[in-house]
């Protein structure tokens, strides 16, 4: 697709009647390698465009996606057949109408890196740390952006390096999965350490524990508070909160955590790959502070929704649900090592996965620990542990957060956590189940 094409997509859709538009056209390239046993088993390339419609008509929102200039002709045509026949949109109100100015946001470095030695570089020091053998990805992205709306255009790059690697040993596994902006300059040595981070999980006990169901003091790591609070900021966008589909309903200016606990959306930090100049309507992004020293301080807004609570957007849409970039936990004021050794009697979770809500309203959830998870007794490992759940909502989670460490991860992995940095956290009675 060309700026072109996008131009005549426009115009087209201006023809037609449509009095706000909003398109944003994504040219993404990828290089990606996999491993399995230690070894390469995938070194592939490719190329994606997409182009993404939304347009109002009479209060009538229509969108889609296209993929395939040829399909341009029939995209428009279903998209003006759609508009005649669907109802007025209650949610939607209008995109940003002011004329915006953006920043020059960053611009790739890393066309020239070599991701089998990256690759390499894991596998080695996975296995110089005790792990019998690696498997993991390595991604190397680059988009261009370009936002067209009725009133505004905006042209960003975004993307970088992303690395997953787990480690085994035996039956214990141990994972390590983060992401490099194009403002930060990873080495071989960064991803060196990431594999022999995941092995010293893997290695750290070959002693089996178990436990009954229960609540817990525990230390969450980075992929785990990273991993809840990825699913979790769906409830912070007010159209979860309109539908009634939000924890956080009702919540606003009053304590959701400890003093010491302070999420941000920071889009504007290049570190990670979950940067963006602009949103889907052309509002610039910003460092938006969600919850302040424990206090909820903003909901996530489009122009729609802000214009319905009697606020202005954020630079968050989604243009009907607005949603979160990149998420920012802060720093806390203790590191990891004295969390640990003031844990008498508790638990250190490293990872979850196949994280699901039972009931959206009251953010109540379960999730499955794994790749090193771990019984502490006076600050040392007794044993590891399988075939637990956490089972609790996130409401109670941040309630009873009491420490969180100075040592932070930018953290992003599968559809189980958005790019994100991340601390450890130590929560009191975290409620425990029995997975199986």
């Amino acid at each position: 697709m060309t700026s072109e094409l996008i131009d005549d997509v426009f115009r087209r859709l201006q023809q037609e009647g449509f009095q706000e538009i909003a398109l944003e056209f994504a040219r993404e390239n990828v290089e990606q390698v996999r491993f399995s046993a230690s070894s390469t088993d995938l070194h592939n390339y490719w190329d994606e465009e997409n182009l993404s419609v939304f347009a109002s008509k009479n209060g009538r929102t229509v969108s889609t996606v296209i993929k395939d200039p040829a399909s341009v002709d029939q995209a428009i045509m279903r998209l003006k057949d759609v508009a005649s026949r669907t109802p007025e949109n209650p949610s939607f109100v209008s995109i940003n109408r002011d004329h915006q100015t953006y920043g020059k946001g960053m611009i790739s470095h890393f066309q020239s890196v070599d991701l089998q030695d990256l690759q390499d570089a894991m596998i080695n020091g996975s296995l110089s740390a005790g792990a019998e053998r690696a498997a993991g990805l390595i991604y190397n992205r680059n988009s261009e952006i370009t936002v067209k709306t009725s009133y505004n255009e905006c042209q960003f790059s975004t993307g970088g390096l992303e690395g997953v690697i787990r480690a085994f040993r035996g039956s214990f596994t141990g994972q390590e999965a983060q992401h490099f902006g194009f403002s930060t300059s990873p080495t071989g040595k960064t991803f060196q350490e990431m594999g022999s981070n995941a092995a010293a999980t893997a290695s750290a006990t070959s002693q089996i524990s178990q436990i009954e169901p229960g609540k817990f003091r525990a230390i969450l790591s980075p992929y785990v508070i990273g991993n809840i609070l990825s699913y979790s900021s769906g409830f912070l966008s007010y159209y979860a909160v309109e539908t009634g589909l939000s924890c956080f309903a009702d919540m606003m200016g009053k304590e959701v955590s400890s003093g010491e606990f302070s999420l941000y959306d920071d889009p504007t930090d290049y570190s990670g790959v979950g940067s963006r100049v602009c949103d889907d309507e052309g509002t610039p992004t910003s460092r938006l502070e969600i919850i302040g020293h424990g206090k909820l301080q903003s909901f996530l807004h489009s122009t729609s929704t802000a214009s319905r609570a009697g606020t202005r957007t954020t630079g968050n849409a989604g243009i009907i649900s607005p949603r979160a970039w990149q998420l920012s936990l802060e720093a806390g004021k203790t590191s990891f090592e004295n969390m640990l050794e003031g844990l008498e009697n508790g638990l250190l979770i490293n990872n979850a996965w196949y994280t699901r809500f039972q009931d959206y309203r009251n953010g109540v959830f379960s999730t499955v620990p794994r790749d090193g998870v771990f019984l502490i007794r006076d600050g040392e490992i007794q044993g590891a542990l399988s075939g637990i759940r956490i089972s609790d909502s996130v409401t109670d989670i941040l309630h009873n957060v009491t420490a969180i460490s100075l040592e932070r991860k930018r953290v992003k992995w599968w559809e189980e956590i958005s790019a994100s940095t991340m601390p450890y956290v130590m929560v009191d009675g975290i409620n425990i189940s029995k997975a199986f």
